[in-house]
Order: structure tokens, then C-alpha cells, then sequence
């Protein structure tokens, strides 16, 4: 799969929002709204340090957010690390984690426990399948890659688990199974510019 990209998006330095309380006791956030952890705090901190490492001219970026507050917190974070804490953060919908509908806050036992057939229908076609009352990675892949067409400038993204892998994957022009693959850290920063994904 790969986006067409807006000739006039030059470069996305993309991050997944810090640590979650859910994060942190294995439970799928998905559309519920779980608060950042005192490392989830640390590792938005962290991103805004190598941001700044990285950046000469800040001013020359925009914030844009997942409008779920892990992410919009972990933008504001980075915000006040870039010298920058009252700097508009945009948010955008088709950023929004995948929707785990039923599945929800629950824990992967206790989805295999309440769930059981239905996760391994998941596992047999994991990219297509949609879980009960939400979403497919295939749905979300057509949001994501409805945004990245039109995306321009030079920006400073944070998203969530999924939507960061599946951006990653539409940018490099990876395949469904490629992008399955993919990880989905906390603590990475990832530039994508000139068709490529660097990790720092």
C-alpha cells in the first residue's frame, strides 16, 4: 500500500503518545481515554529534548494531534519542552486509535476468556477483520491515508499504536503484512521525509 503524498508535505516527525495507565496494565486503550503515567509523562519529555536536538527552526512546525488527551497531553508536553507552551495543537479524527469497540479496556486474556472465537477469527485475517462494534486495521488504513494525501508543511504528529504503524507503513510504501509487523514503541521518535522513515 502507499498514500499519494501532497508534493507539499516536506517533512512529519511522528510519535505515539507516553505511557497510559492502561499501557501500563496491558488493557486496550483504544477510543477510551486512559491518563498518562508518570513515564508516559517522562518519554513526552524526552521526545521534546531530541525534538529540539533536531529542530533549528521550531517556529516552522505545527502541532498535530490525535484529538484523544493521551496524545493532545504528550503534544502539550513536547509543547513547553520546545520553548513552546502555548502553541496551537490541531487535531485531527482520522488520527484517532483504532476503535476497539467491544474489546475496549479489556486485557488480552480477557478477550481470549469472553471473545475466544472471535479473536482467533482476528488472527486468521488480522489486517481485515472487524471487531465487534469498532474497527478493521483495513478501515483505518483508509483514514489514515485520506489524511496523509492531504497533509503539507512541516509537522510534529502524535497519534497512537496502531495509526503510527499503519502511517509509517502508507509512507514507505510497505505491504499489509510488512506493516502488521511493525512495532509500535513509546519511546521512539520517527522522522519521515523524502519517502523514508528514520528512528531516533
Amino acid at each position: 500500500m502507499h498514500a499519494r503524498l501532497n508534493a507539499s508535505l516536506e517533512i512529519v516527525y511522528l510519535l505515539r503518545h507516553g505511557e497510559t495507565e492502561y499501557n501500563r496494565a496491558d488493557r486496550f486503550d483504544g477510543r477510551l481515554d486512559s491518563p498518562l503515567t508518570d513515564r508516559g509523562i517522562k518519554e513526552a519529555r524526552r521526545h521534546g529534548r531530541t525534538l529540539r536536538r533536531l529542530i533549528d527552526h521550531i517556529d516552522d512546525f505545527r502541532f498535530v494531534s490525535s484529538p484523544l488527551g493521551r496524545a493532545v497531553h504528550t503534544a502539550r508536553i513536547i509543547g513547553e519542552a520546545l520553548g513552546r507552551p502555548h502553541a496551537e495543537i490541531e487535531t485531527e479524527e482520522r488520527l484517532t486509535e483504532i476503535d476497539f469497540g467491544a474489546w475496549d479496556g479489556l486485557t488480552l486474556v480477557e478477550i481470549e476468556q469472553d471473545y475466544g472465537t472471535q479473536w482467533q477469527e482476528r488472527n486468521r485475517d488480522e489486517w481485515h477483520y472487524r471487531i465487534p462494534g469498532g474497527e478493521s486495521y483495513a478501515m483505518v488504513a483508509r483514514r489514515v491515508e485520506s489524511w496523509l494525501e492531504t497533509a503539507h508543511g512541516r509537522l510534529i504528529v502524535v497519534t497512537h499504536g496502531a495509526v503510527e504503524r499503519i502511517l509509517r507503513g502508507l509512507y514507505a510504501g510497505m505491504s499489509n503484512t510488512e506493516v502488521l509487523e511493525l512495532d509500535e514503541p513509546q519511546n521512539i521518535l520517527f522522522r519521515l521525509e523524502g519517502g523514508q522513515v528514520h528512528r531516533y
